[in-house]
């Protein structure tokens, strides 16, 4: 018996360790991959989020699968044929020179162009490539990390709420890539942002910075940015920034916004 019971351990400790020794394609992370890269291209896909569709060049993006949404590039299509717009996959491209990320370029739909030259990643997970990328646009170079806020805002089951508020405070970036991260912030899905925007738009300092985050508050939902709105025009300490959220509110066409406004028309 005690024969037989040492044989079953040995086994299962040998099952066990080979189930740890992992291939040398998994256990290299992501990043580690593409830093193997000096010099070239490497490709990779991963899933859309919801909402997310594309022809290969252009892309569209809407909120919740509503109407509101955003393009990218150019819809080519005639007057009796529709383009088609393929659920995904996100495509990014990242270029690199000299050991060093230049630019990430981000498609989604269509289908890769045969090129030997590229390393090609195949399809990685979306959380993963969302983890990458969202390091990519806060600690990286001004180009390649607004492709990388990009990419990531695209793909399925990342938040990225937190870095982009991150970015968006961080006076050490540029106010180009602050901005982006503002009205990055205005398009994320499925989360409750109007807090953090309004707290950048009461922030003391930069008015553009704030005027964006007033603009990005004017994109959500209505039941989120119509309050913050209204709360906004009544209260901000700068009067220019009062106008900027009361011509927010005159553009949403949402009855408790023109009434607000009616009321206000009405006050002496």
């Amino acid at each position: 018996m005690k024969t037989a019971a040492n044989g079953i351990a040995l086994s299962l400790t040998l099952v066990l360790a080979s189930s740890l020794t992992a291939s040398p394609a998994r256990a290299q992370s992501l990043g580690s991959r593409i830093d193997a890269v000096r010099d070239g291209r490497v490709r990779m896909t991963f899933a859309a989020r919801t909402g997310v569709c594309g022809n290969g060049n252009s892309w569209y993006r809407s909120r919740d699968g509503g109407r509101a949404g955003q393009f990218n590039g150019m819809w080519n299509g005639g007057h009796d044929v529709d383009n088609t717009c393929e659920h995904g996959p996100v495509r990014v491209v990242v270029v690199r020179e000299g050991g060093d990320t230049k630019e990430i370029r981000t498609y989604v739909g269509g289908r890769w162009r045969a090129d030997t030259g590229s390393t090609d990643l195949g399809a990685v997970s979306a959380v993963t490539a969302g983890g990458w990328l969202l390091q990519q646009a806060e600690r990286g170079a001004v180009r390649p990390a607004h492709g990388a806020l990009t990419a990531a805002a695209l793909a399925d089951s990342v938040n990225p709420a937190t870095t982009l508020l991150r970015i968006a405070k961080d006076d050490s970036r540029s106010q180009d890539m602050k901005s982006s991260a503002v009205n990055w912030l205005g398009e994320v899905v499925g989360d409750r942002v109007s807090s953090s925007l309004d707290s950048i738009a009461y922030e003391p300092g930069d008015r553009e910075l704030r005027r964006t985050a007033i603009n990005a508050i004017s994109r959500r939902p209505a039941d989120e940015a119509v309050p913050a709105l209204i709360k906004m025009a009544e209260s901000l300490p700068d009067k220019e920034l009062r106008r900027a959220a009361v011509q927010a509110l005159a553009r949403n066409k949402d009855p408790r916004a023109m009434a607000w406004i009616e009321r206000r028309v009405g006050t002496p």
